[in-house]
């Protein structure tokens, strides 16, 4: 059977509902799977080893919806799922011919008109406090008649990214004991709000280098593990401060002095050479992101940080991962007590 998605948004999104695209492969060996993406995670999707075929929405431009219709019908679908909750994605659906059709949506005005022609329509939203993420998985499950097991929730492959970690002649990952603390813009409110407004209301968490240094010597001590700190697409002052100040190994990896512990800086490392360090690790530490859930594919223990007014909102995402802790943003001296705490 042939199967197409819409997922028209983020990296984490998609590796949300790699979760459903496992169990359709695990109860459908045969089957088709197609992928409706977007710019942001065209590249990763195209990459993974259970998708089939990726078509593209250029943008939010008519022209480039239509182009993208006309592409589609030349496909025979039996399924089509709506993931990405986006009228646009509903709207080429609509427009499409398949046996059946899922839809996953925001609001309840959504369901009621969907409701008129079709019986699978479920609402995905906040303010349904006890329905997780993984419910939602069960529950399309449900309606494409296959099961949703544990097992699903562990979609990428033992070394899948290995290929793109180019720094084995320096550090063999597989006979290193090490942690992750993945240090991105997110720890710093200005930088964040670059990118993401509303978190110029986000707790600011402000740490300095010292304090930072401090902590990384402590956290080591505490776990007799080496720390490796990554980092994300937008420099931020801090690593700028560490870098400066740290033993230059090549490009993009630095050697952190840690009071005679050693330490490790990886900058300008894309998504898949970070998401191989994240398998090869013990623990990561991070603010939420799509690498939250690479680490818990990998069944890897997580401290994860979040701003304590969205709870609700990452607790439904989360609710099905094992070895995770959730900790609310802080100044980070409070902060950086209890990720050792827990560590």
């Amino acid at each position: 059977m042939n199967y197409l998605i819409f997922r028209t948004d983020r990296i984490g999104d998609f590796l949300i509902i790699s979760t459903l695209i496992k169990s359709i492969k695990r109860n459908d060996p045969k089957s088709k799977i197609f992928i409706v993406a977007s710019k942001k995670n065209e590249e990763f999707i195209k990459r993974n080893h259970l998708v089939d075929k990726v078509f593209l929405l250029r943008s939010k431009k008519i022209l480039d919806r239509v182009k993208l219709l006309l592409e589609l019908r030349k496909y025979k679908f039996d399924n089509i799922i709506v993931s990405d909750k986006k009228n646009r994605s509903i709207i080429l659906t609509l427009l499409l011919k398949s046996k059946n059709k899922i839809f996953n949506v925001s609001k309840y005005s959504q369901k009621k008109f969907l409701n008129i022609f079709y019986k699978n329509v479920f609402i995905d939203n906040d303010k349904i406090k006890n329905q997780s993420v993984k419910d939602i998985l069960s529950i399309n499950c449900k309606s494409l008649d296959i099961t949703l097991k544990e097992e699903d929730f562990h979609y990428l492959n033992e070394d899948q990214f290995k290929g793109n970690y180019t720094h084995s002649n320096f550090l063999d990952l597989d006979n290193l004991k090490f942690l992750i603390f993945h240090y991105d813009e997110k720890w710093e409110t200005k930088s964040y709000s670059k990118l993401f407004k509303k978190a110029s209301n986000f707790t600011n968490i402000s740490i300095n280098k010292n304090v930072f240094k401090n902590f990384l010597i402590d956290l080591s001590k505490k776990t007799s593990k080496n720390i490796i700190v990554t980092t994300g697409a937008i420099q931020t002052n801090l690593i700028n401060e560490i870098q400066n100040s740290s033993k230059k190994i090549n490009e993009s990896l630095y050697e952190l002095d840690l009071q005679g512990l050693k330490g490790y800086l990886f900058t300008n490392e894309d998504f898949y050479s970070i998401s191989h360090l994240i398998s090869k690790s013990s623990q990561f530490i991070s603010c939420h992101g799509a690498f939250t859930h690479i680490a818990s594919n990998y069944k890897i223990k997580i401290l994860d940080v979040i701003e304590k007014s969205k709870f609700i909102h990452y607790g439904k995402i989360t609710n099905s991962m094992k070895n995770y802790k959730s900790l609310y943003r802080d100044n980070f001296e409070t902060l950086s007590k209890d990720i050792i705490k827990y560590s």
